[in-house]
């Protein structure tokens, strides 16, 4: 058990450094990661006293803010705060493979003191509560952003458009093709590894975004009225885009859909699902695809040991029970929960002063990979 600090590892300098390994003998259940609680290497409470705001440190996660998943070197990228709450908009890294929290940039200053979209000198974006609205692109190696409710006393809605390119360490601001999303509180993102497309949901239409032609379509012809509290997911092999949640706007929890693969209408239907009330009642849930079992799961974040996978065939949520879960949590998960198909686990940043946590489901061989190839090339 140790902490350190500009480490070099695989040829980038980390800011600061815990570390703990996960006991990766443990076969199913909840884990605890130890030293990884975010709070330790926030920014504004390490050198960066300008960007507290008025909820500090805490805001990075709890304000409505969310994480991505890079794949390609196998650790949950963290990244939030806007509105009054928080105004760093640095990024945050837990890595899977050696158990580590560190802060991966220091925030972008002058902080923002209106309703801007970009800060330092228009080269970054403006913190802001993400929702649902962040996504990692494996296809390019980037972290796609949408909108959000920015770092200001007004707390604007953006409809602005970012990548953050991992191998230059270098946030692009994009200005894309084609219809644009509406930005609001009801984002929806999630990523299909099958096209290499971001596909975008505002409250009305789906979207799909494609980076490499920095280009938006938008797939549905007629508009819908979803509300907010939502999330999003994509099961790529039964090609759909999954929406589960408490869904403000019809008053009641659901799981809707739409058919992603070629030649699809996107017309979005509501699908009858059993068994899962907990997840499709919850205020932005955590959902995301576990490669292992082939289903969609879910976590609740107030169930906070049982998590609930998604029978697409029947149609019914099965719920597991662990113990050592985290403690609930407000105002959701915003995809803190993800799954990683390198070490075989779930992972969850729920606050910035808890640790990590992972959790084993059992549903494939469960075992300590190397580190992934990306790594060992940089």
């Amino acid at each position: 058990m140790f902490s350190r600090t500009g480490i070099l590892i695989y040829g980038v300098v980390l800011t600061s450094l815990s570390t703990l390994a996960i006991d990766h003998a443990k076969a199913q259940g909840w884990e605890e990661v130890s030293n990884t609680r975010l709070q330790s290497v926030c920014a504004g409470a390490n050198g960066f006293p300008q960007v507290l705001g008025a909820t500090g440190c805490a805001a990075i996660t709890v304000a409505w803010s969310g994480a991505i998943f890079d794949s390609r070197r196998d650790r949950l990228i963290i990244w939030g705060g806007g509105h009054n709450d928080y105004y760093g908009n640095e990024l945050y890294a837990f890595n899977v493979q050696s158990s580590t929290i560190e802060r991966l940039n220091d925030p972008g200053l002058p902080t923002s003191a209106g309703c801007t979209e970009s800060i330092a000198n228009g080269t970054q974006p403006n913190s802001r509560h993400t929702y649902d609205g962040i996504e990692y692109i494996e296809a390019t190696d980037e972290m796609f952003v949408f909108g959000g409710s920015l770092a200001c006393g007004a707390g604007d809605f953006g409809s602005d458009t970012w990548t953050y390119d991992f191998k230059a360490n270098r946030w692009q601001q994009r200005s894309p093709s084609g219809p644009i999303p509406r930005g609001d509180a009801g984002m929806l993102t999630a990523y299909d590894p099958v096209t290499g497309l971001v596909y975008v949901h505002d409250r009305q239409h789906l979207y799909s975004f494609d980076s490499r032609n920095n280009r938006y379509t938008r797939l549905s012809s007629s508009p819908v009225s979803l509300g907010y509290h939502l999330a999003a997911t994509i099961d790529p092999v039964r090609r759909v885009f999954l929406i589960v949640g408490f869904d403000s706007a019809a008053g009641s929890g659901a799981v809707y859909s739409y058919d992603i693969d070629q030649g699809s209408s996107y017309a979005m239907r509501r699908i009858s699902t059993s068994g899962g009330g907990p997840v499709i009642n919850a205020v932005y849930p955590g959902v995301d695809f576990d490669k292992a079992a082939g289903q969609v799961v879910g976590w609740s974040g107030n169930s906070v040991n049982s998590v609930f996978s998604l029978d697409l065939g029947k149609n019914e949520w099965n719920e597991t029970a662990y113990s050592g879960g985290p403690v609930a949590v407000g105002n959701g998960t915003h995809g803190r929960w993800r799954y990683s198909a390198a070490s075989g686990v779930f992972v969850l940043a729920n606050r910035v002063n808890d640790n990590i946590f992972v959790l084993r489901t059992g549903a494939g061989e469960l075992v300590r990979p190397n580190p992934p190839a990306s790594l060992k090339s940089q």
